[in-house]
C-alpha cells in the first residue's frame, strides 16, 4: 500500500459501473457512444480480452475526477449472439466444476475448488481453488483438458480473495469490505481486538473467510491515541477518592471505572483526573545512574554475571559443540482465529501474530 499511484484526469468522458460473474466487485468504464441502463448486458474490454458484463451503476459524466487506473472502454451492447455464447459458457463451467470436483476425489488432491471461468472467446477454463499447500494437480489438468475439450488453467488463491470474489454480507448486514471498496487487504492481528476490547470469540471477530475481520485494522489508531490517555483494564491509578484499581476503560468517552479501595466501592472518573500509580520509569538511555566509579563497577558486575551463566570455558583445542540447526519460523499469517487466540494465550500478553491474509493469489498456476 506504500506504492506511488500514478493518477490521470477523466476529461469530458461518461463512464458506467459494470458486474461480472465471477467477481462481486464492480469496475469502470467508458461508455461514451453508448446510452446503457441498469440492468443492461455489455460486452466490455478487460486485460484477458472481452467479457460480457452486467451494468449496475447508470450512466454518469466524470469531468475532471482523478483515477488511479487507465479505463477501458465498452466495446458494445450485447447482442443475442452474445448472449448465446454467455449461456453456453454457463453451462460449460458448470460441466468442469463436476468434473473438477470428481478428478480431486480420484487424485485425492487436498484443495477446495472455489469456481470456474470460461473465457468469453470460449477457448480457456480458469479453475480457481483453495489450499493450505501446494499441491500437485497436472494428472488432474491433463485428464480434465482433454474431457472437456479446452485450455485449462490452474489459479491458487487465499480465503480472503476468495470472498472477494464470491460476494456475501458480513454479520453487520453490509456487503463484504473486500468486494465492495478495499483495494488491498491490511496485516489484522488478533492484538488490535485486544486493544479494542473486543471479545476474543472466533465467532464474532472472523468474517465470512474465517480470517479475522478486516474492520479491525478501521479503529485501530484511534485505539492506539486513547491507550496514551486511558488507563487500561486491571491497572492501578490513583483518583481523586484514593487509589484503586480499573475495571472498566471506556476508550470513546474516555472514561475510567475503578474500584476505590476502602469502602467507597466502584466509582466512575474520567481519564484526565486519574492517572497510573505506577508510571513507566524515563531513563535515559546509554548512560548508568552515578559517579563514574560506580559505572564501572555496574558494568563489571554484568561482565561477571553473563560468564558465570555460561558456565566454565572449553580448552583452547575443544572442538565447539555443534549448534542445532535453527528452526524454521512460523508462519503466523493466514491463521484462523482460533490458532491465534492459543497462541496469544501461550505466549502471554504480546499478541503480535500478524493474520494477513492472503494479499493476491499465491502463484500457483498451470496451463494445458
Amino acid at each position: 500500500m506504500g506504492t506511488h499511484l500514478e493518477t490521470q484526469t477523466i476529461e469530458n468522458d461518461f463512464t458506467i459501473g459494470v458486474t461480472f460473474r465471477h467477481s462481486a466487485r464492480a469496475a469502470e468504464f467508458r461508455c461514451n457512444h453508448l446510452d446503457l441502463r441498469v440492468g443492461d448486458s455489455c460486452v466490455v474490454d478487460t486485460e484477458r480480452g472481452p467479457c460480457i458484463g452486467t451494468v449496475n451503476r447508470s450512466r454518469i459524466k466524470a469531468e475532471g475526477r482523478r483515477c488511479h487506473k487507465q479505463l477501458r472502454n465498452v466495446l458494445r451492447k450485447a447482442s443475442p449472439r452474445d448472449l448465446e455464447v454467455d449461456m453456453r459458457n454457463i453451462e460449460k463451467e458448470k460441466e468442469i466444476y463436476r468434473g473438477a470436483r470428481q478428478k480431486i476425489q480420484e487424485y485425492r488432491i487436498r484443495m477446495k475448488l472455489s469456481q470456474v471461468e470460461v473465457t468469453f472467446d470460449e477457448k480457456r477454463a480458469i479453475i480457481y481453488f483453495t489450499s493450505e499447500d501446494r499441491v500437485d494437480f497436472r494428472e488432474m489438468v491433463k485428464h480434465l483438458a482433454a474431457e472437456c475439450n479446452v485450455r485449462i488453467e490452474m489459479r491458487q488463491v487465499g480465503v480472503r480473495d476468495e470472498a472477494k470474489q464470491l460476494g456475501g454480507h458480513g454479520i453487520c448486514g453490509f456487503k463484504l469490505c473486500c468486494s465492495s471498496f478495499l483495494q488491498d487487504f491490511a496485516p489484522v492481528s488478533i492484538k488490535m481486538a485486544k486493544d479494542q476490547n473486543l471479545s476474543l470469540n472466533p465467532v464474532k471477530i472472523s468474517g465470512v473467510c474465517g480470517r479475522l475481520m478486516c474492520c479491525l485494522t478501521y479503529e485501530q489508531d484511534f485505539y492506539k491515541e486513547m491507550q496514551k490517555i486511558v488507563p487500561r483494564t486491571g491497572k492501578t491509578v490513583i483518583t481523586p477518592e484514593g487509589r484503586g484499581k480499573v475495571l472498566v476503560a471506556d476508550f470513546l468517552r474516555q472514561r475510567v471505572t475503578v474500584m476505590v479501595e476502602g469502602e467507597k466501592g466502584i466509582m466512575v472518573f474520567e481519564a484526565a483526573q486519574v492517572q497510573l500509580a505506577f508510571p513507566p520509569q524515563q531513563q535515559q538511555q546509554g548512560k548508568r545512574p552515578g559517579s563514574p566509579q560506580q559505572q564501572q563497577d555496574g558494568k563489571r558486575r554484568d561482565r561477571d554475571n553473563r560468564d558465570r551463566d555460561r558456565g566454565p570455558r572449553p580448552p583452547h583445542d575443544a572442538q565447539p559443540p555443534r549448534e542445532a540447526p535453527p528452526r524454521p519460523p512460523v508462519a503466523e499469517k493466514d491463521l484462523p482465529p482460533e490458532q491465534l487466540i492459543k497462541e496469544l494465550e501461550a505466549h502471554g500478553d504480546n499478541g503480535n501474530g500478524d493474520d494477513n491474509g492472503d494479499n493476491g493469489s499465491n502463484g500457483d498456476t498451470a496451463a494445458h
